[in-house]
């Protein structure tokens, strides 16, 4: 067992059994979507692997381990998706779907959903165009992303609150969107029409607002406890 990784750091959570073959940096798993320099070893902490995305999207793959999230027809098969409430407004979740084991493992490593971090990465865009010294490197083909991508939007702005919401498997579709007043087009989880089957707040923010989540939360567990009277 890595050493570093079941260190009692705050920032280097116990990897799960789930995780032990994924690659690491630092002590904390290496997430499958992330952007890497040859071998893995290396992340662009941050930055988005597109090749990886497109592949975790199209075979409903775990964004963590990458493995697959399964389709519903199981006992217990459930999703995490990681969402803002301005993702739920618009109906479209941006962040692929990940295992509950690998959810819970991010909600504590990642320093943006353990509150570590007050604003997105701005060195994750600038580091597609500083190519690493390993001339069989990928890096050298790198392009930044496009100025209207999700992670070119959030580079360097205040961290957004983030939920945490499990849905079942079933529920799990990627669907394309238009683009609008609220973003490009492109693909993500479809946030219309799904059973919310627990949905708790990751991160907030130094304003410490109510949002549109906050509510929902509540009225689930509302919910719950009549059910259980």
């Amino acid at each position: 067992m890595n050493s570093e990784a079941t260190s009692t750091n705050s920032s280097r959570p116990p990897i799960p059994a789930r995780l032990h073959d994924a690659p690491t940096a630092q002590g904390l798993t290496i997430p499958y979507l992330t952007l890497c320099h040859r071998g893995r070893v290396s992340p662009v902490w941050g930055a988005i692997d597109p090749e990886r995305y497109a592949l975790v999207l199209a075979l409903r793959l775990c964004q963590v381990c990458g493995e697959d999230l399964g389709n519903g027809h199981g006992p217990g098969n459930r999703v995490v998706v990681f969402i803002r409430p301005q993702d739920w407004i618009r109906g479209i979740g941006p962040e692929p779907g990940l295992h509950p084991e690998c959810a819970a493992y991010s909600t504590r490593a990642c320093p943006m959903l353990a509150g570590r971090m007050p604003t997105y990465r701005s060195n994750a865009v600038a580091a597609r165009i500083t190519p690493c010294d390993d001339p069989q490197c990928d890096c050298l083909q790198w392009t930044p992303p496009g100025s209207e991508s999700e992670e070119a939007q959030r580079a360097g702005k205040p961290a957004d609150p983030w939920y945490s919401m499990l849905i079942d498997a079933r529920d799990y579709q990627i669907v394309h969107y238009r683009g609008d007043e609220s973003g490009p087009s492109g693909y993500g989880v479809s946030l219309r029409g799904i059973q919310v089957m627990r949905l708790r707040k990751v991160r907030g923010t130094a304003e410490h607002e109510r949002t549109v989540l906050d509510v929902l939360a509540a009225a689930l567990d509302l919910t719950r406890l009549t059910d259980r009277l």
